[in-house]
């Protein structure tokens, strides 16, 4: 049988030595795990909020106010619509698959999901510019269940965790 390519990095993603064991993830793992997963439900119900809201007839009214007040070729009040709309759902599917991604993995001891997980955190920042509730609060608790999750990730016993990972070739 022939042996498969060597891929760099793909050492990330599947295991180097699958006949090792792993050891067991601490419980703090095992929350920042579900902590992620709650991130993501809460990111779902946003973006499904945000959709509802850029095909609303309000949304309609603003574009159509933006499209008035623009000269030269101007973009038809649909299509900016459309735009919006499709703008939201891949960014909303992107970030859903990105929280429960780096669950997964994090929860498999890779140390390199914490860390992506820090940065996920962060950009979730950005969205507190121009903040309006009550649908702000989405990204509240975004925040805080994702800067709970990574904050867990970094306790001693969950360090020793993935520390134990990666030199068991996991």
């Amino acid at each position: 049988m022939a042996t498969p390519p060597k891929i760099p990095g793909m050492g990330a993603f599947v295991d180097k030595n699958p006949g090792a064991s792993r050891p067991a993830a601490p419980a703090q793992v095992v929350a920042a795990a579900r902590l992620m997963v709650a991130a993501a439900v809460v990111q779902l119900f946003a973006s499904v909020v945000a959709i509802v809201y850029a095909a609303s007839p309000d949304r309609l009214t603003a574009i159509q106010a933006q499209v008035d007040a623009m000269s030269g070729n101007v973009p038809s009040v649909e299509s900016v619509r459309n735009m919006g709309v499709i703008t939201v759902v891949v960014a909303g599917l992107a970030t859903v698959c990105a929280y429960l991604l780096f669950a997964f993995f994090m929860n498999k001891g890779r140390s390199w999901a914490r860390v992506a997980a820090g940065v996920l955190v962060a950009l979730t920042l950005v969205q507190l510019v121009g903040i309006s509730f009550p649908v702000g609060w989405t990204t509240v608790a975004q925040l805080g269940l994702g800067g709970l999750a990574v904050a867990l990730c970094y306790l001693p016993q969950s360090n020793n965790y993935f520390a134990a990972v990666k030199a068991a070739g996991k």
